[in-house]
């Protein structure tokens, strides 16, 4: 194209105008994104240029890139708070005190990082949405979506297994064994949304599930996945059947009577259990 005289600009200024997408304006300030439409010499529309300017350094830019899209997406669905249905997965590094003793202070980082690794993969994999990270552990939520209870219990529980299952690489890696508590439960009634918008990509569920579900965790012992009643039986026919478990055959036990302490008696302690 031989260069001509500039056409009038479409521009999508966001902050300045709200609600309003496209504007045909001519324009001095800043703006989000330019489009400029591009013609031949017979006045012929050829296409249109965009420029975007970065919200982002191309550094940071560029990390954020090497993340997990669809984990991006599923967050950004679920960025307002809302009630939602959904199954709670809790997951622990036993005995972690006597492991970062006996491992330099490197390897442990090593362990750590990979056990992060290992905790969001399997979770990414199985249709979870990652929660927080506490120093040697995490959690992470299966929302139900268009209503698959089922889905959601069953996506938890092959997570679990996922993660136990990674405890053995994890153990030759670092020559220590390695143990991962889960404890699986289901909330019927979440709060589920983003708390922090600021410098912060996360979102959090809020209601007393989410404490449950943290003592079911924390009375597992051994590498052990503990799975609540109310988890287990929303588990359809294919789904169980999937996973080789037994809905109406699965024994349960009060999480009192496996040597909870006085916090899991007060919060959870009638909550019935099984190990899968």
């Amino acid at each position: 194209l031989e260069p001509a005289s500039s056409p009038p600009l479409m521009l999508a200024i966001r902050q300045s105008f709200p609600g309003v997408a496209r504007m045909h304006v001519n324009w001095s300030g800043d703006v989000e994104f330019l489009y400029v439409r591009l013609h031949n010499e017979a006045g012929s529309l050829v296409g249109t240029a965009t420029i975007t300017r970065p919200a982002l350094p191309a550094r940071l830019g560029a990390r954020l890139a090497r993340g997990n899209i669809s984990m991006f997406e599923q967050m950004d669905r679920l960025a307002e708070p809302a009630r939602r249905p959904a199954a709670v997965l809790f997951a622990d590094l036993e005995a972690s005190g006597d492991l970062s003793r006996r491992l330099s202070s490197r390897s442990y980082f090593e362990l750590i990082r990979s056990l992060t690794d290992l905790i969001d993969g399997s979770v990414m994999e199985h249709g979870g949405v990652i929660g927080k990270h506490a120093g040697d552990g995490g959690s992470a939520l299966f929302v139900v979506d268009a209503g698959d209870e089922s889905a959601a219990a069953s996506g938890a529980i092959a997570a679990a297994r996922a993660i136990r299952s990674g405890a053995g690489e994890l153990t030759d890696r670092c020559g220590e064994e390695v143990r991962i508590n889960v404890g699986l439960h289901w909330g019927a009634t979440l709060m589920v949304g983003q708390v922090s918008a600021i410098g912060r990509l996360e979102v959090t569920a809020l209601g007393d599930e989410m404490n449950e579900a943290a003592r079911i965790e924390s009375v597992a012992s051994g590498g052990a996945i503990l799975a609540s009643k109310q988890l287990i039986e929303r588990l359809g026919p294919a789904d169980a059947a999937e996973l080789g478990v037994d809905p109406d055959e699965v024994a349960y036990r009060p999480l009192g009577e496996l040597g909870a302490g006085d916090k899991v008696m007060r919060d959870a302690g009638a909550i019935a259990v099984t190990e899968l």
